[in-house]
């Protein structure tokens, strides 16, 4: 009787993703984004969470930059995010051209 009532809960709770973006920049060239999303399914804060620091550390690790990691609920809003190298200015520049 639990169960189903913690699926029913668990129903009415929002989605997450980690969405991971890395940056290509090479001079001369425009700037080329490539977007990985990890879902859960709903409820799982817990787990996107957890991701979404093992994530962190390792990119922090293994110095790989420009990398921008969200951890968004639902469709669109973001929860945390955190950006490694220099993120806002390739953004602008993948804007401008």
């Amino acid at each position: 009787m639990k169960k189903n009532w913690r699926k029913f809960i668990n129903s009415f709770k929002p989605s997450y993703n980690v969405d991971v973006t890395m940056y290509h920049f090479i001079p001369g060239l425009p700037v080329k984004a490539n977007r990985t999303r990890h879902s859960f399914k709903k409820g799982q804060f817990d787990e996107a969470k957890l991701f979404f620091d093992k994530a962190s550390e390792k990119t922090r690790d293994t110095n790989v930059a420009p990398v921008e990691i969200n951890l968004v609920r639902g469709k669109r809003r973001v929860v945390s995010k955190r950006h490694f190298g220099p993120v806002k200015a390739l953004k602008q520049m993948r804007m401008s051209a």
